[in-house]
């Protein structure tokens, strides 16, 4: 499932091609056509991420798309719609890439997207080029209040807190932490609790802060929990700003197996670069953890 750096850096690219222009909004699949129905023909103003999620606002109504595992965004166009997309024509999941054919105009003038490939729930369309939507998990237009209900279950994401003095950030964190019995690991999955971290993140921090992920989240010490999400923050903006989550660099990135990117993170079997302990791998609240036995005690 796309972390939250994914989510910031879709965000971004949505208000970089499609916010304050006309755009139209169809669903080749079918199965968005009501929704769709609602945004077409309008100017969408702001998009944003919290977590895992994409908010796009459209007057006084809220696009919101969850990719969930599968979805991803698949995006193409003319030239000027490729050079603002960095060369990455896709988001999310592994999907399928951009077709590279030369393309037309309407009578309009706006360039004619290539016919829909797969199950294409949401197509975006605006005058340089198209957004294809395909597997979300959640893709539904909301009204204010119900866009107040689904960030009330949303715990705070360190994303928005280093960008915004008003976002909930580590003292919102902090107290998440105290008021859970479970291991430490289980309540990082918790969206409740922080918002954008998923499995690399949750093994990759707690491993470099040397945390044992069996640790009851209530008794992890607020020093501890305080470095805990400034560690998170730093790795979430490593990932918007490279596109990747890369936590482990330096010298220790290449070896037999090539190049490598984690340092326990589906390492399991292998010798912890640390400290030479085997790597372990089990499932806890049903997604799999890693970690090292030697470095994380405590």
């Amino acid at each position: 499932m796309p972390e939250g750096h994914t989510l910031h850096r879709l965000a971004a690219r949505i208000e970089e091609l499609f916010v304050g222009r006309p755009w139209s909004v169809s669903s080749p699949q079918g199965r968005f056509e009501a929704g769709a129905a609602q945004l077409d023909g309008r100017i969408p103003h702001r998009a944003e991420a919290w977590g895992k999620h994409l908010f796009v606002h459209v007057d006084d109504q809220v696009w919101h798309v969850h990719l969930g595992l599968y979805g991803a965004f698949t995006f193409g166009g003319d030239e000027s719609f490729l050079e603002a997309l960095g060369g990455t024509a896709s988001l999310g999941a592994p999907r399928i890439a951009a077709a590279d054919s030369p393309l037309e105009t309407d009578e309009h003038g706006w360039v004619i997207p290539e016919p829909p490939r797969g199950a294409v729930r949401a197509r975006l369309r605006t005058r340089h080029g198209w957004a294809d939507l395909r597997g979300p998990a959640t893709c539904q237009v909301l009204t204010a209040p119900e866009l107040t209900s689904v960030l009330k279950r949303l715990g705070p994401d360190p994303l928005r807190s280093v960008t915004s003095s008003t976002e909930p950030g580590a003292e919102a964190f902090l107290h998440g932490l105290s008021t859970r019995r479970i291991p430490v690991a289980q309540a990082l999955m918790d969206q409740r609790v922080i918002a954008g971290v998923g499995n690399i993140y949750r093994a990759e921090s707690l491993f470099l802060e040397q945390i044992d992920p069996a640790l009851a989240a209530r008794d992890l010490d607020q020093t501890r929990a305080r470095a805990l999400w400034n560690r998170l923050t730093q790795q979430l903006q490593d990932g918007v700003a490279e596109g990747i989550i890369r936590t482990l660099r330096g010298a220790a990135t290449t070896g037999s197996q090539g190049t490598r990117r984690h340092w326990v993170y589906q390492h399991q079997g292998t010798g912890c670069l640390r400290c030479g302990s085997e790597i372990r791998r089990a499932e806890l609240a049903g997604r799999m953890l890693y970690w090292c036995p030697g470095c994380q005690t405590h």
